[in-house]
């Protein structure tokens, strides 16, 4: 469910809409039933039994009930979707009679549904009641709903939005769509306006290029393809060739989460796991796809990033227990997953390397992360190092700025020994080893943290800020000189960073299961290293 609040305008009516991830299937065909909670909402006594609004449904809903149901909505859809214009004040809605559908989640965004786009325009977020830690919600789901909200990404476009993603998983999301809900915002991350969804698309990376976004995943979450989708007007829709089902890069079974998309050299990457056989995260295998952007063109029809045969994949390298030092204690289930392509200069070169930074499961042990180097000529990766990386038992993006020639991360650092899986801090860390990429710093040690009152072990078990995305960013107050978010990897982003947190706070019942999708802004990183 998302969180809707706007201010009140013009005459002061109120409309209050029934929000949540896209997708029909908790309906099957029973338009009926959609109809039926809609009307319930428009009349209800929250905006006036009486009211206009309520008046001119029970209107269409009484000329339309001899007909059959599809008819029926297509009709009431038609009137609301074209000539209703709707002031919206408020807040999350959880209203009685939304419980005859069992959650939120289940409404499946009516108005969306029944067509009323405009409507969707006015879905904004709200701030989370006492709360110190000045996060913007972007999106929330009730811990009864058993569905929680993941893979966060954001990106800024050329325009000034910003653009943020994030899918689903769950119990109560088993059987549904895997879809990527898309937000935007055009002023600067205060509010969020839902606009659309990515079919086919889970654990998702959102990058732009040439005024373009694409959004690189899996199309499912489970033996899963890779898949790619984009869109030309700022997240509104994401149709290529006349479809909007994305196009398949390599068919097999993939795993991944949404880690950076990176250009060096016209050549655009990503890292990826092979995911074939059952165990997590043992059977892990590491890959990177790229593509060669020296042809690529701004035109739907003729796109090389969308055309498989311009992409190409390393054979996927398995996990190998021989990398593990003699000297570190037997690991339960060790592995690597959800890498980040992170690009190196060569010493006295203009040449690079390209890396793949991966987080490795290491219990009992924590805070490692594992290496790989790309053999650009082979197109095969091999195994380097292990490193001590802050937060490598959770998910992790490294980006690199110039002018400081320092490579960042947002991290979960593990301080509590006893619990390698801890996720209710997130720090700011960097390093300005441009040979191996060790020596990693913590910066600021708590951009986030937990602010309940919970014990120690109860911060631990029902507390995370995890798996963020972030991009660097100029927070420009005009549309004028905005500029969009870098994906060549050495470009001068700007001396703020903007990130999208994964968030399992103030009603989630564990630190993995998260509730709210929030944002924040970290003002001159610059400042905080040494």
């Amino acid at each position: 469910m998302a969180a809707a609040v706007a201010n009140t305008k013009g005459d002061g009516s109120n409309t209050y809409l029934l929000l949540g991830p896209i997708g029909t299937g908790a309906f099957g065909n029973d338009v009926t039933k959609i109809g039926n909670v809609f009307r319930k909402v428009l009349t209800s006594k929250l905006m006036g039994t009486n009211g206009p609004i309520a008046k001119a449904f029970e209107n269409i809903w009484g000329k339309s009930a001899g007909l059959d149901p599809q008819r029926r909505l297509t009709t009431i859809s038609t009137h609301f979707g074209t000539g209703t214009e709707v002031n919206v004040c408020a807040k999350i809605l959880y209203i009685e009679e939304s419980r005859e559908i069992k959650t939120m989640y289940h409404i499946q965004l009516i108005c969306l549904v029944m067509h009323l786009v405009s409507f969707s325009y006015l879905i904004q977020c709200t701030r989370i009641p006492d709360s110190i830690l000045d996060l913007n919600e972007v999106a929330y789901h009730d811990e009864p709903s058993k569905i929680y909200l993941g893979s966060p990404s954001i990106i800024r476009l050329s325009s000034g939005r910003l653009v943020a993603s994030h899918d689903f998983f769950g119990p109560g999301y088993a059987f549904q769509p895997r879809n990527v809900s898309i937000y935007v915002s055009d002023n600067n991350g205060e509010t969020w306006s839902f606009i659309s969804y990515i079919k086919h698309s889970y654990w998702t990376t959102l990058a732009v290029y040439n005024d373009i976004i694409y959004a690189i995943g899996t199309d499912s979450d489970s033996n899963a393809n890779i898949i790619i989708h984009r869109s030309s007007d700022s997240g509104l829709s994401w149709n290529y060739n006349g479809s909007d089902d994305g196009v398949v890069l390599f068919h097999g079974s993939f795993a991944t989460g949404p880690t950076p998309i990176v250009i060096a050299n016209q050549v655009m990457y990503r890292a990826i796991e092979a995911w074939p056989t059952p165990r997590w995260p043992t059977d892990f295998q590491a890959a990177i796809i790229s593509c060669n952007l020296s042809i690529s063109s701004k035109s739907t029809e003729d796109d090389p990033i969308m055309s498989p045969n311009n992409w190409r994949l390393t054979p996927p390298l398995i996990f190998n227990k021989e990398w593990i030092p003699k000297s570190f204690p037997n690991l339960n289930a060790p592995g690597y997953l959800e890498g980040n392509v992170v690009i190196v200069p060569k010493p006295s070169s203009k040449e690079i390397r390209i890396l793949n930074v991966l987080r490795f499961n290491s219990i009992p042990l924590s805070n490692l992360a594992i290496i790989l180097e790309l053999n650009q000529t082979t197109n095969t990766l091999s195994f380097v190092s292990i490193i001590k990386f802050p937060g490598g038992m959770t998910k992790f993006t490294i980006r690199y700025d110039p002018v400081t020639e320092a490579y960042f991360s947002l991290v979960n650092p593990v301080t509590q020994n006893f619990d390698p899986t801890q996720r209710n801090i997130l720090s700011l860390s960097y390093t300005k080893d441009l040979i191996h990429l060790s020596n990693w710093t913590i910066a600021t040690d708590r951009l986030l943290y937990d602010d309940t009152g919970f014990t120690v072990n109860d911060s631990l078990r029902y507390t995370g800020f995890h798996y963020v995305d972030w991009q660097f960013d100029e927070l420009s107050s005009s549309l004028f000189d905005s500029k969009a978010s870098c994906i060549e990897w050495n470009c001068d982003g700007g001396p703020h960073i903007i990130y999208l947190i994964r968030t399992s706070y103030r009603g989630a019942n564990s630190y993995h299961n998260s509730n709210r999708i929030t944002y924040k802004v970290l003002k001159y990183y610059r400042k905080l290293i040494k």
